[in-house]
This record gives structure tokens, C-alpha cells and sequence, in this order.
């Protein structure tokens, strides 16, 4: 008997050898999906190369609409809008959510758990195709928390996944942002980089932190 694709990908979860585990340094998958933007406009074949084109990015994935943690850590980044802007970062946030659902989830007031008109994009990746190709799909359906950082090349230069009870921190993520277009502009590498980040050639980074 055929699988049904929902089983074709519980199949590909459950098999390791299997499962997509995208790399720092390796180009990021693309991706096709349905999508809510700020001004609540949709469509159906959001392309992520195509809108993020010669810019930086940050893909947020989460876990779910009208979650616990999930309201508070969005909000949080629409907060942050304008210092991700001035930096020409383009965010995009995904969840294995339906469409309507996002729009929703913009249209329920905050102290009900909803989340506003948010400036960046929701996907709805209800096929679940881009959380498995970015190796972050669980086995209970959804995507786990994580961020990946992506150059104007489509580089994956900073991924990070959380814990489900963990938030991201909009500090932490700014400043590792900070620092990829800082090394970006410099073009130095290995050792060059490293002193020039404060350490000499034999300290070890856990000494330069002990100062």
C-alpha cells in the first residue's frame, strides 16, 4: 500500500539516517509556502529566496500559534523591528500552523494570547517540507524552536535551537547579527579574525572571558 505523505514524513522523523540536519556554511534550503504579511495581505506561493533576495535574513521557527511561549517571544521581535531593519534583516517567521490560523492569531488581542499586526511575514508550513528540510521537524508534527541567520549568498552562517520552554533573546540575536555583518565588512578569517576580536594568538577564548 502507498504511504500517505503525512506518513512519509513521520517515517522520515523517526529514521536519524533519514532526517535533514542543515549546516552552518551550507546554503539554506528555499521554500514555498503560503503566507500572512503585516498588512494582512496573503498568499499562497510565499518564495523565501525570492523575498528575502540580497539580504540578510532571520527564519524563526516555532512551535505553535496561540502557545504559551510563542506570543510573547514574536511580540518581542516586532518590538525589535526597527534595529533588524536598520541592519537589512529581513525576518520570517514559520510554523506548521494553517493560514487562517495566522491570521487568527494577528486578530486576537494580546491579553487573549494573539500577537497584532507583526511586521514580518507568517508561513504556514502545513506540509511541514521546509521544518523537515531544515532539520527541525519533531516527532510530534511540529517545528521545535530555532533560529538560522543567512547571509545576502543564502549561507547559513548562525543556526540555533531551543528548548521548548525557552525563549529567544532578542539582545543575543542582534549581536551575533552584529558581529557576521561586522566580519562580512572586514574580510579577514581565521587568525586575522581572531585578534582582531581582542585575543592574541595563543589565548584561548575561555581566557580572554576570564579577564
Amino acid at each position: 500500500m502507498e504511504r500517505s505523505y503525512s506518513e512519509e514524513i513521520s517515517r522520515k522523523v523517526r529514521s536519524s539516517h533519514e532526517y535533514n540536519h542543515v549546516r552552518v556554511g551550507e546554503t539554506a534550503p528555499n521554500f514555498i509556502a503560503p503566507a500572512v504579511f503585516a498588512d494582512n495581505s496573503t498568499t499562497q506561493d510565499f518564495n523565501f529566496f525570492d523575498y528575502i533576495s540580497a539580504n540578510y535574513a532571520l527564519l524563526m521557527f516555532y512551535l505553535a500559534d496561540f502557545s504559551a511561549v510563542c506570543p510573547r517571544e514574536i511580540i518581542a521581535f516586532n518590538q525589535a523591528a526597527e534595529e533588524f531593519v536598520k541592519r537589512g534583516i529581513k525576518v520570517v517567521a514559520v510554523s506548521v500552523d494553517s493560514l487562517p490560523a495566522h491570521i487568527a492569531w494577528k486578530k486576537q488581542p494580546f491579553a487573549n494570547g494573539g500577537i497584532g499586526n507583526v511586521s514580518f511575514p507568517l508561513v504556514s508550513d502545513l506540509n511541514k517540507r521546509a521544518s523537515l528540510d531544515y532539520g527541525i521537524l519533531r516527532a510530534d508534527g511540529m517545528a521545535q524552536r530555532a533560529s538560522f541567520l543567512i547571509d545576502k549568498e543564502f549561507t547559513i552562517r548562525y543556526q540555533a535551537v531551543y528548548d521548548k520552554k525557552i525563549e529567544r533573546n532578542v539582545s543575543e540575536t542582534l549581536r551575533v547579527i552584529d558581529k557576521i555583518i561586522e566580519l562580512d565588512k572586514s574580510e579577514c578569517s581565521g587568525l586575522d579574525c581572531w585578534i582582531r576580536n581582542g585575543f592574541s594568538k595563543n589565548q584561548s577564548p575561555a581566557a580572554g572571558m576570564a579577564k
